[in-house]
């Protein structure tokens, strides 16, 4: 028998066929293994139940209170975060989560996760008297020793809880219906309506009809849209038309549908133009946790730790610079060494701008005297990627204006290396597994890893402006 854990209920409801091939037929799909980000989750997740271990232990009844106690009802498993035992087969239960609010950063919302458990937890044979949300303040800000009371806050939501239950429950037992046959409809799923970003792992397996160039390609494609081309049988971009697409998905219809890219040499030109010597690019590495790493920080703040700048004078001179901070709390060395690299005059330019110039304002706040300074940064920054949302846009990006779709397209020659670190949720688990190891070779092997991924960013940035240029 198969047990639905919170896990499971929450892959199901995001593709329910998709989960019940995970179960059914495992060998069906290579299914990926946890990114760095959904390891970052992980690691979070233990350092905010430690501080609400910290919490818990000045309660006047924390001898009557259990973590990640277990509830086996059959079917279902749940293992809560916290559980507060009232005695007579009557507790309160607790979900903890290192997010700032009821919903996760990815939109999941956390009061359905605690329906779940307290389903499970009554199906079980206990009662559920309250249930609560304990997560981190996103107002807090850390100043010298953690005070878990200030960290954390609870949220009772036993009647939002209790308003959903019904319908969690109809879900619930659909999943257990589902995972129980041994055959299912395998002609698609319901991540066919949804964009691509948020395909599961076996949507190839469902959906083999789909064309590699599709209308899955088109940035922010709505699900009506979705279904409309689907019903229609036109998901391929050759059965797409123009009154189908929206003005920003326009031109990249038209290099998808053409396989020829479609370059504007004139508003490049006019993009181009106003940029003023030596040009500045430059990317930040950040790192963000639930519990906050040192003094003047704040829960899931990003906050940089590393730059890389390659300064490019106009008669083809190149520097670089760079800073990788080697601990918690060095945001002032890591301005020191922008200031060394950023001359007083000439554009400084990203990829993204709301990354660097958001990251620009949070060190402001941090260090009110460096405030004028990067505001000066932010008010002569130039964000690179403009041009690849409409006046330059190839087939080969795929309907994406990241920068590592761009790169191999224009510069083939430079190449992120998969085998290390490759991009900023792995920088970010690099940078804080650097920072806590003590052993010397694994500390500079991650560095010079970070160092690498970053530079390669910077570079990236001026061998794409040179390609723009050279048109």
């Amino acid at each position: 028998m198969i047990q639905i854990s919170k896990s499971d209920f929450l892959e199901y409801r995001s593709c329910a066929k998709g989960w019940w091939l995970k179960h059914r037929k495992p060998d069906a799909v290579n299914w990926p293994a946890p990114s760095a980000f959904d390891r970052m989750l992980m690691a979070d997740g233990y350092l905010v139940e430690a501080q609400a271990k910290k919490l818990v232990a000045t309660w006047p009844h924390h001898d009557d209170c259990t973590f990640q106690r277990v509830f086996d009802a059959g079917s279902l498993y749940a293992r809560a975060d916290l559980v507060h035992d009232l005695g007579g087969g009557v507790i309160d239960l607790y979900e903890i989560k290192g997010s700032t609010s009821l919903k996760s950063s990815s939109g999941q919302d956390h009061v359905d996760d605690a329906c779940f458990q307290t389903l499970v937890a009554e199906r079980s044979g206990v009662s559920v008297r309250s249930v609560y949300i304990m997560h981190v303040n996103g107002e807090y800000s850390r100043g010298g020793a953690i005070d878990p009371a200030a960290l954390l806050v609870i949220v009772d939501v036993t009647s939002e809880v209790r308003a959903r239950s019904a319908g969690i429950n109809e879900e619930i037992e659909a999943a257990i219906a589902l995972i129980g046959v041994d055959l299912i409809d395998e002609q698609g799923c319901t991540c066919r309506h949804i964009g691509k970003a948020s395909h599961c792992a076996s949507f190839a397996y469902f959906n083999p009809d789909i064309p590699e160039n599709s209308a899955y390609l088109l940035p922010r494609i709505s699900r009506k849209r979705l279904e409309t081309l689907d019903s229609e049988q036109r998901l391929a971009i050759d059965h797409v038309t123009e009154k189908d697409v929206t003005p920003a998905q326009l031109p990249i219809w038209r290099a998808l549908a053409s396989g020829e890219p479609l370059i504007d040499h004139e508003a490049i030109g006019a993009f181009l133009e106003p940029l003023q010597w030596p040009l500045h690019f430059y990317d930040y590495e950040t790192f963000a946790a639930a519990v906050p790493i040192a003094d003047g920080h704040r829960p899931q703040q990003a906050m940089p730790v590393q730059f890389s700048l390659h300064r490019l004078a106009a008669d083809g001179r190149l520097e670089h610079a760079e800073f990788l901070a080697d601990g918690p709390g060095q945001q002032a060395e890591l301005v020191a060494a922008l200031r060394a690299a950023f001359m007083d005059e000439g554009s400084a330019i990203v990829w993204n701008k709301s990354f660097e110039k958001g990251c620009n304002d949070r060190i402001a706040d941090l260090l009110p005297d460096a405030a004028a300074f990067l505001a000066g940064i932010n008010e002569r920054t130039v964000d690179l990627m403009d041009p690849f949302k409409a006046h330059y846009v190839h087939p080969g990006f795929g309907g994406s204006t990241s920068i590592k779709k761009v790169l191999p397209i224009l510069c083939p020659h430079l190449q992120y290396d998969p085998s290390a670190v490759h991009d900023g949720a792995g920088a970010m688990e690099a940078w804080i597994h650097m920072v806590e190891t003590s052993d010397p070779a694994e500390r500079t092997r991650l560095a010079t890893e970070l160092k690498n991924y970053c530079k390669l960013d910077s570079l990236a940035m001026v061998e794409i402006f040179r390609v723009l240029r050279a048109l």
